[in-house]
């Protein structure tokens, strides 16, 4: 599992509000959008972040994404004219930069299990142990200032996706 930049897929509005499609073959580098002042999570592989539920989570922010490819070679054959889903199970937290949100310029306070609600209390913290400080200082390198971005403009060109995974057991 890959963290990466990947620009910001057009938009279009459908007929009723909501109706949102994403078109990934067209991206732009730029949009009008502000990151939120903290350290995100370094680009590349993280999926030692997203194997376990723990207060290890892959801090990343508008414009990112984490590639996911794995084999189904050793599935079963599906019989003529059916289809398969996938599901994806994510356990993690959302921080938007609403005005109405709890700290919405930055990245801190992290949130972690077991908080009693977000934002937490003076008598909470997140934890201070030896592996999450050895999860903050190796995975969260990557500071963003929150400083206004170059163009607040899109610019849609077409795009090829080929994220450099880590290699697969079979």
């Amino acid at each position: 599992m890959a963290l990466g930049f990947r620009g910001y897929p057009k938009q279009v509005d459908g007929k009723t509000p909501g109706d949102l499609t994403y078109y990934y073959e067209q991206a732009s580098a730029t949009g009008p959008f502000v990151r939120q002042r903290g350290l995100y999570t370094r680009y590349g592989d993280v999926t030692p972040l997203l194997t376990s539920i723990d207060n290890q989570f892959a801090v990343f922010g508008s414009g990112e994404d984490i590639d996911l490819e794995f084999r189904d070679s050793n599935l079963p054959a599906l019989p003529a004219g059916w289809k398969r889903d996938y599901f994806f199970y994510a356990n993690g937290y959302v921080k938007d930069m609403d005005y109405y949100e709890a700290m919405p310029f930055t990245v801190a306070a992290m949130p972690f299990h077991g908080m009693s609600g977000y934002p937490y209390s003076d008598a909470e913290h997140f934890p201070e142990t030896k592996d999450s400080l050895e999860y903050q200082l190796l995975w969260n390198d990557r500071p963003e200032s929150g400083a206004k971005l170059p163009s607040y403009q899109f610019h849609y060109l077409p795009r090829e996706v080929q994220p450099e995974l880590p290699a697969v057991a079979p």
